[in-house]
């Protein structure tokens, strides 16, 4: 847009002039003639306080001269428009409304004239003075009018004090004179008047009548006319009064431009001009046509329409003038001479109206109908130009062309069009970076829209804008010698004919454009350096890194066939550092930049790119065969032609560089064994065009896992070896840093292969593969080092043989040739468990006994750990290998065991207290004595079931204790070590089963208590034996064993009623064969269920004494004892049944009353009906209920010779001598 009047092409916003503040915009004088109206004057100070800037700021903020031009710029709620807010000091001079009346020439005689009818404005094609005067149509000073100069609002800002009632006077003498001036313009312009106090209404209530004596004397409205500001210390609140004050003031802005808009409308209706005769200078050849007079209102209404924010009425209007511009029935066009200066005049204003209408549809967001109006208005002009023009032929079309997009480009920029914005400023909400707009609804119904027409962003513009630069130097280039002279030097034809073929409209003439001397010549490479320039910025911006490549290349060569070699060298080596085009195998366009930059590089002389032609020829060797086949390059002496400069180093990779080899890498075998040589193949292929100098590698070197082999060249090689396509490498040599080294003949032609043969052993067990290879290349100008990473390296199925002298290939029985398995070395050593067993026991110290064999061909030295590798609940385990001295050491050492010899060793594994299955796992590393530096690993492992050995049954019964009660009425003991409590005795049996599979010996059965709780003292006595036992026990598969433990429990104090509860546990040590080692002796701990013993429960007790005679018969004693531990009295109903196996003597039937802490004892005498020698079991049936709760109360054994029937009844032990089982309770 700056080939054109900045007036023409400004989006139009209402103007507003703020007085009061100073004279801080200054406008310079708009070109051409200037008339002055009306003048503005008062004379009151400027408002300068902190108050009456920070004002000026808050109507700043409605400035949209910078803002975008779209709708969704516009702050603030729908409808509110943006402003162009200028500042003018006290004095103020509007342009003349009407232009001034010619001078009477002495003498004369003319008709009185009314002075309203030949009076026209200024710049009408009426007036004299005019620059459109007399035929012209439009002229960008009439938009610089209504834009800088002439105001819908004029705000007069002012001071007002409260302690200063003078000024009022003269406040309203400056507001009336504003008044009084913007009449005398005759211009309809609206005024608002602020007044900033120093002090608010409630703080100086006079201020009130003050302000409205002011506004009735000035005549102001009291909503739009006079605005009061208080003192105001947040910035929100004076943005909040701008915003409020201007929303106010809106209607009476965009109705004054709707006034206009009507006047416009009603000189467009009255018809075309008056005739020239009746103008103050008659005779003049032509006047403005009707069409002129149609474009002149259409262009003023769409203009008014812009000013209102109205941007569909405006496109309405400027699509009308665009339009009578290009008929062919008498518009404008049609009308207008060539030749003629009014031709360039017409040119602007439709050039600037069709701007316009895009600028309008891309504000209503019609982006498909602006391109096809952009593409519409190209077409039209072309034909005009053909057809009523000079042709477009010439670069003077081009220079338009060019100019055309640069302002679509432009506009598509000002527009901010959310889908094109850039990626940096799309916001998180917003979608992806997007390179073109989508159409409007509505644009093509029933129609495929071109590509095109979807309005792509503006670096698509920009680079049609380089493209027709481009075109305009080439047509500039090819001008004639002869128009090329100035007008001055040439002949009179030559000029004629010049100004006959060139149009000059926004371009020099053809002596300027191109002069034949060079000098002042139009800078075409500049110019089209800044738009390809930013085009590729704004492709670079969305992403689309290779359009912005192409676009710099273009530039590039553009600036080399201009001479300008060094811009072209910065140009293209910041492009081959960056360039896409190496990682996506764009050869083409890649290989032209490596061209140009060799080219350039060779012609700078300078020292610092010495490094840059090896580079760019390295890869020029890469690509130069895709169609260059004459090309010549050779690696070696591309830097012949520098002198005295040191070697320069060079490390590439291939991400940052092409290489011209193309390398394939093949292992022999799928997997293999670590120790074993493995054989490998390398295949180099140089892709350099046929004529290409041969090229020599220094070396190679080949990463394979942690081994590393190079290849140098051997010089001895002789010039037959060059052709050799498969080399074998036998002899390998290691280096100190275990890199193994050997030669081979690296001389590659053009377009041949060679494969490199080698073997290598690898000691690491893993999945090899090649890492890299790293190519080096070395001459007395430089050393380059090109490393190929493993994605660059190919594989191959193909492996190469050399059979009679002719090569051969088989194929490889694997998918990626490139990695191989390297498995450990098979150990021979064999590890096995002597005499297993199926299960082992909880608790248990069990002794491993492990047997070691050497299958190898040698003697082997190496140790073997054992480790716990899984249990159900991760429990680590103790182990100990039989016979080790504190601190035991877990890794047991075999020294040189000979081949097959055999080697016992013993390991204890102290096995868990719980049941789990745990997995054994015995590692033994080991060397044979010829290859130390190997270690081999034999690994067994064995599942070893742990079970528990014992389960066990336990019984719990009341006994009786034979010490007496304390009692009840007797006062406590002051003891305190004397325990008070009521001493009870129980009886606890446990019945040990064996769960093992084989016989055991059981050493011991200890009862333990863990834990008392209750307030309660627990004693175990010692195990109650039948019969003198061995000390230790034997039990087979299934067998029991029943022992008997007596306890007694006494409470601390006589006062505690809480039960008492009992953690027991049974300790059994156990072994698992006789008189093995006090180590092996295992120790099973079994807990017994929670024991609770009632403190305040009554019970009764049975026991039988043995049998007494008298003179004539034997009888036995029972006695039932009734125990009463409660606080409480207590009655019981005792009664005995009579029975068909004894008789007894004592109490039938008898109430018994129990005084707390108490015991009773009821005696009865049995004599046996039946008397055996031997013994047996009687029922005695005694009922003892309680009186008060009717209940029975258990009889339990309380002594040897009773217990518990099955059904739960008493049974005693009557007729001989408890033995045995019988005497079991």
């Amino acid at each position: 847009m700056e080939a054109y009047p900045p007036d023409y092409v400004q989006h139009n916003l209402p103007l507003v002039l703020v007085s009061g503040f100073g004279e801080l915009d200054n406008d310079g004088s708009p070109p051409g003639r200037q008339e002055y109206g009306a003048r503005i004057s008062t004379q009151s100070p400027e408002c300068l306080s902190d108050q009456a800037k920070r004002l000026l700021q808050g109507l700043r903020a409605l400035d949209g001269t910078g803002c975008a031009w779209n709708s969704t710029a516009l702050p603030g709620s729908t409808g509110s428009v943006r402003y162009q807010i200028k500042t003018v000091g006290r004095s103020y001079t509007l342009p003349a409304r009407k232009a001034a009346p010619l001078p009477k020439v002495p003498g004369s005689e003319s008709p009185p004239v009314a002075r309203n009818a030949e009076l026209h404005s200024p710049l009408s094609p009426l007036s004299p003075g005019s620059p459109v005067f007399p035929d012209g149509v439009f002229t960008p000073l009439w938009l610089h009018k209504h834009q800088h100069q002439v105001p819908c609002l004029f705000v007069a800002v002012f001071q007002i004090r409260a302690n200063e009632a003078s000024q009022d006077e003269r406040l309203r003498g400056d507001i009336n004179a504003i008044k009084h001036a913007l009449t005398r313009s005759m211009f309809k312009t609206r005024l608002a008047v602020i007044l900033i106090s120093d002090r608010s209404i409630l703080d100086a209530p006079d201020l009130e009548d003050r302000i409205a004596v002011i506004r009735r004397a000035a005549g102001l409205d009291s909503k739009t006319g006079l605005f009061f500001m208080p003192p105001m210390s947040a910035e929100a609140e004076i943005t909040i009064f701008v915003q409020d004050m201007m929303r106010l003031l809106q209607p009476s802005c965009i109705e004054y431009y709707r006034d206009l808009t009507k006047r416009a409308r009603r000189k467009k209706a009255r018809g075309g001009p008056p005739p020239l005769s009746g103008t103050p200078v008659g005779g003049a050849s032509q006047a403005t046509t009707q069409s002129g007079w149609n474009v002149r209102y259409e262009v003023k209404q769409g203009v008014f329409a812009e000013f209102r924010q109205e941007m569909d009425v405006a496109e309405r209007h400027f699509s009308a003038a665009l339009e009578e511009l290009f008929t062919t029935e008498g518009g404008v066009f049609e009308t207008t001479s060539n030749w003629s200066p009014r031709w360039d005049e017409v040119r602007l204003l439709s050039d600037a109206t069709a701007l316009r209408i895009l600028r309008c549809q891309l504000w209503n967001g019609q982006t498909t109908r602006a391109v096809q109006s952009w593409v519409n208005y190209k077409s039209r002009v072309r034909d005009l130009l053909d057809r009523r023009g000079k042709g477009s032929a010439t670069y003077c079309w081009n220079a338009w062309e060019s100019q055309w997009a640069n302002i679509m480009s432009q506009l598509v920029q000002l527009a901010d069009i959310t889908p094109l914005r850039k990626s940096h400023d799309t916001g998180s909400d917003q979608p992806g970076v997007q390179v073109y707009a989508q159409p409007e609804k509505g644009a093509a119904i029933g129609e495929r829209l071109p590509a095109w027409y979807s309005l792509h962003h503006s670096g698509y513009w920009l680079r049609l804008f380089a493209k027709g630069i481009r075109a305009r130097w080439e047509k500039a280039l090819a001008i004639p010698e002869e128009d090329r002279v100035p007008p001055g030097q040439s002949p009179a034809s030559s000029v004629a004919n010049r100004w006959q073929t060139y149009d000059s409209y926004l371009v020099p003439d053809p002596h300027q454009e191109a002069p034949l001397s060079g000098e002042g010549a139009y800078d075409h490479v500049t110019e089209l350096g800044r738009a390809c320039i930013r085009a590729a910025e704004e492709f670079e911006a969305r992403q689309q890194a290779r359009m912005s490549e192409q676009i710099k290349l273009e530039l590039a060569e553009d600036l080399i066939d201009a001479g300008s070699r060094s811009d072209a060298l910065q140009l293209l080596t910041v492009l081959w550092e960056e360039s896409t085009w190496r990682a996506d195998d764009w050869h083409i366009p890649f290989r032209r930049l490596l061209l140009m930059l060799l080219g350039c590089a060779r012609h700078d002389q300078s020292p610092q790119l010495s490094s840059t032609i090896p580079a760019v020829v390295w890869e020029l060797l890469a690509i130069a065969h895709i169609d260059a086949p004459d090309t010549t390059l050779d690696l070696t002496n591309c830097l012949h032609d520098r002198q005295g400069e040191e070697p320069i180093s060079l490390t590439f990779t291939d991400k940052t560089r092409l290489c011209p080899f193309t390398t394939h890498f093949a292992f022999g075998t799928l997997s293999s064994y670590v120790g074993e040589a493995q054989e490998c193949q390398l295949t180099l292929k140089l892709n350099a065009p046929p004529t290409t100098k041969p090229l020599q590698i220094s070396s190679v070197a080949v990463k394979l896992g942690n081994k590393q082999v190079i290849i140098r060249h051997d010089g001895a090689e002789s010039d037959v070896a060059i052709a050799t396509p498969l080399q074998s490498l036998q002899s390998m040599r290691e280096l100190d840093d275990g890199s193994l080294e050997s030669s081979a003949d690296l001389r590659f032609r053009p377009q041949t292969a060679k494969t490199l043969e080698f073997a290598v052993m690898l000691r690491e067990a893993r999945v090899c593969d090649v890492d890299d290879v790293v190519i080096h290349v070395e001459t007395s100008k430089f050393a380059l080092r090109h490393r190929l990473s493993q994605e660059s390296i190919l594989p191959t199925n193909r492996w190469r043989i050399a059979k009679d002298g002719v090569m051969d290939t088989f194929l490889l029985p694997h998918m990626d040739s490139r990695f191989m398995a390297i498995h450990p070395k098979p150990p021979k050593v064999q590890i096995a468990l002597q005499d297993p067993r199926i299960q082992y026991f909880t608790d248990e110290h069990i002794r491993l006994s492990i047997k070691l064999y050497n299958g190898e061909a040698e003697a082997v030295t190496g140790a073997i750990t054992p480790r716990i590798e899984s249990t159900d609940d991760d429990q680590a385990l103790d182990l100990k290998w039989a016979g080790d001295e504190p601190p035991f050491d877990i890794t047991k050492t075999v020294s040189n065991l000979a081949a097959s010899a055999i080697v016992m060793v013993e390991l204890f594994v102290y096995a868990p207290p719980e049941a789990t299955t745990v997995t054994l796992a015995l590692d033994m590393q080991y060397t044979l004595a010829s290859d130390p530096g190997t270690t081999l690993t034999k690994t067994t492992s064995i599942d070893l079931k742990i079970v528990p050995a014992f389960e066990a049954k336990f019984t719990f019964a009341p006994r009786l204790h034979l010490d007496p009660w304390p009692s009840y009425f007797s006062a406590p003991s002051t003891t305190e070590d004397v325990l008070d409590g009521v001493k009870q005795l129980w009886h606890l049996g446990a019945q040990l089963s064996s769960r093992t599979d084989q016989e055991i010996l059981v050493r011991k059965v200890e009862l333990a208590v863990h834990e008392v709780q209750g307030g309660a003292l627990c004693t175990i006595g010692n195990a109650i034996q039948e019969k003198e036992e061995e000390e230790t026990l034997s039990l087979g598969p299934g067998e029991k064993k029943v022992s008997d433990f007596q306890l007694t429990t006494q409470k601390f104090s006589l006062d505690d009623r809480r039960p008492t509860h009992l953690d027991l546990s049974l300790i059994v040590t156990w072994s698992t064969t006789t008189g093995s080692a006090a180590e092996e002796a295992a120790e099973t701990i079994i807990a017994a269920p929670r024991l609770t013993i009632p403190t305040t429960e009554p019970r009764v007790l049975c026991t039988i004494s043995q049998r007494e005679k008298t003179k004539n018969e034997e009888y036995h004693i029972l006695q039932y004892h009734l125990e009463n531990p409660s606080t409480h009295f207590l009655t019981f109903a005792v009664t005995m049944e009579a029975s068909n196996e004894f008789g007894f003597s004592g109490h039938k039937y008898r109430t018994m009353s129990l005084a707390p802490l108490s015991r009773h004892h009821v005696e009865y005498r049995l004599l046996l009906h039946e008397e055996v020698e031997e013994g047996r079991w009687i029922k005695p049936n005694l009922q003892v209920v309680d009186s008060y709760y009717n209940k029975n109360l258990r009889v339990n054994p309380g002594g040897q010779g009773v217990q518990l029937g099955k059904e739960g009844e008493i049974m005693v032990w009557a007729g001989g001598v408890p033995s045995g089982e019988e005497g079991r309770t």
